[in-house]
């Protein structure tokens, strides 16, 4: 896949100090801040619409872009998303981490897996199964340009009781799988009741919903720098942002 194009501006001393993400957000603008290899954090703004047209159908974590801050300078510094918040109930994106990356030097991430057939599946068409999903997503290893939208696994000829583990999926040559291969990913499972424990009430529901939604884990190893710096840059970040 092509690395993307991204147009993003800086924010001002003004707008870090006075904590404005409501009028950014009024603006229709979203908040990020890009770091890692060993260069100075920067804390940025995206135009919400452009950045949400430019993911339509892409892996949000897969992809590649070129930002571009100052519209003056060509250049450009190749980035993926390694972290993203989302409103718990309109799923609106409210802040993204994005982390410098090496075109030629591998790096760490994650993809989602795509079951598919999973209606013609054996043990579920023929014998009246339930699928029972286990890992969703794959850490991976590869160059930056190898990094896949998903990883597909069909499960057409899968029967009852029967279990696809990690071990079991086969990628290119260019990708490595780091999960442990025992992980289950999916299994048929015969139809059961579900059992009172298993049922979440509305006010356990309804405690969840309240905190934003943050997928992605920063690594400082995965930045390009040592433990120290991983976390000096982490503590920098943390009283730039809003």
């Amino acid at each position: 896949m092509k690395n993307i194009a991204l147009k993003v501006e800086k924010r001002n001393e003004k707008e870090i100090k006075n904590n404005t993400a409501r009028k950014l957000d009024r603006a229709d603008y979203l908040p990020a801040v890009m770091y890692g290899l060993k260069k100075e954090p920067a804390i940025i703004k995206i135009k919400r619409k452009e950045l949400t047209t430019l993911l339509k159908g892409h892996s949000i974590l897969s992809v590649i872009f070129d930002i571009q801050i100052d519209e003056k300078s060509k250049d450009s510094e190749a980035v993926i998303i390694k972290e993203y918040q989302r409103d718990p109930i309109s799923r609106k994106l409210m802040h993204l981490d994005f982390l410098r990356i090496e075109m030629k030097k591998e790096i760490e991430t994650v993809v989602p897996i795509r079951i598919l057939n999973e209606d013609i599946a054996i043990g579920i068409k023929d014998d009246g199964g339930v699928l029972q999903h286990g890992l969703r997503e794959f850490r991976i290893l590869c160059l930056p340009a190898n990094i896949p939208e998903q990883i597909d696994y069909d499960i057409k000829e899968l029967g009852m009781n029967e279990i696809i583990r990690v071990e079991n999926i086969e990628v290119d040559e260019k990708i490595k799988i780091l999960n442990d291969p025992a992980e289950v990913i999916v299994s048929i499972i015969p139809p059961t009741e579900l059992k009172e424990e298993d049922l979440v009430t509305e006010e356990e529901g309804e405690e969840g919903a309240e905190e934003p939604e943050v997928v992605g884990e920063k690594k400082p190893e995965e930045e390009g720098g040592d433990v120290a710096e991983g976390k000096a840059e982490d503590k920098q970040k943390e009283s730039r942002k809003e």
